[in-house]
């Protein structure tokens, strides 16, 4: 089963999103944008593999390897010139400004997901529940207990006062370079396993909910596994899902040479704050109230 419908209003898609946690829309992006989008990531991924500092980035922070390929480009939007554009697709942020009520900005960078035939990248169930973030100017804040990169800051829901699920204001955009099959290794997800928030929150191993002592997340998996649905999608197409969606992917098994490239990014509503810690501003785009592009060929919403 998969969770693809090649038929969406812009409405429709939005309400999918908010009922499932997660909605793909077909016929975004045309054949030659997405050719053009390859050149580019692979234009980017050959400049800085010759390179030990790549636009202010150490090269071995930059690029994961699996086995020989490279299959993770982090900072993608920061990094690959020219990218940035199929970010702002006038589909992608209406899709983003109806589902969130309000103006978009970035959440994170980006991030370039590659399954190359032959590599051995695999990922287990898990949450995206973290954000990205700096700490207040005139705070006094020790970070030694914290995952930093590129220096920034990653919090989890346990570091932060916890008000809201603010994972509710934040939105994945994930646009599929290729095609997404079961063969090469697509995301599988837990229809509606982001309605429970950030599940570590509520991690109460041997409690009611868990007899079996398995902790909040395995609980949750172990219960709700057979329910899972593979994320197939068309080259070219959009996935929109939300942070504490439950997902994982397989190693491909597809024929030598095959690439499962997907581009992924966080935005957030424009209000969004967080207790306690600011949004990066270093980045100038990633600072600016999103806004959409002309230009493109298609319109899957027309």
């Amino acid at each position: 089963m998969n969770h693809r419908n090649t038929d969406l209003t812009l409405q429709d898609a939005v309400d999918d999103l908010k009922a499932r946690g997660i909605v793909t829309v077909e016929g975004v992006f045309s054949p030659e944008e997405m050719a053009e989008f390859r050149r580019l990531l692979d234009k980017t991924i050959e400049e800085a593999s010759q390179v030990e500092m790549y636009k202010g980035r150490p090269t071995d922070k930059l690029l994961g390897r699996s086995k020989d390929t490279v299959w993770l480009l982090w900072e993608l939007y920061a990094v690959c010139e020219g990218g940035l554009r199929f970010s702002r697709h006038p589909a992608i942020v209406s899709v983003l400004e109806r589902a969130l009520g309000e103006p978009v900005r970035h959440a994170s960078i980006g991030t370039m997901f590659d399954k190359v035939a032959g590599g051995d990248a695999e990922i287990g169930w898990h949450q995206d529940t973290f954000f990205i973030v700096d700490p207040p100017e005139d705070g006094d804040a020790d970070l030694g207990g914290y995952w930093t990169q590129f220096g920034h800051v990653h919090v989890r829901p346990a570091d932060i006062e916890w008000k809201e699920d603010y994972f509710r204001k934040t939105i994945i955009v994930r646009i599929n370079v290729d095609p997404q099959t079961i063969e090469n290794g697509a995301m599988k997800v837990l229809p509606g396993s982001y309605l429970e928030g950030p599940l570590e929150l509520a991690d109460d191993p041997g409690g009611p909910d868990d007899p079996g002592g398995l902790g909040g997340l395995a609980a949750y998996v172990a219960s709700h596994e057979h329910e899972a649905i593979d994320c197939t999608a068309g080259e070219g197409s959009v996935t929109f899902y939300y942070p504490t969606m439950l997902h994982s992917s397989e190693v491909s098994t597809a024929p030598a040479g095959v690439h499962r490239r997907a581009a992924a990014h966080r935005v957030r509503a424009e209000s969004l704050e967080i207790p306690g810690w600011e949004w990066p501003v270093d980045w100038p785009e990633g600072a600016e109230r999103i806004r959409p592009h002309a230009g493109f060929d298609l319109d899957p919403f027309s």
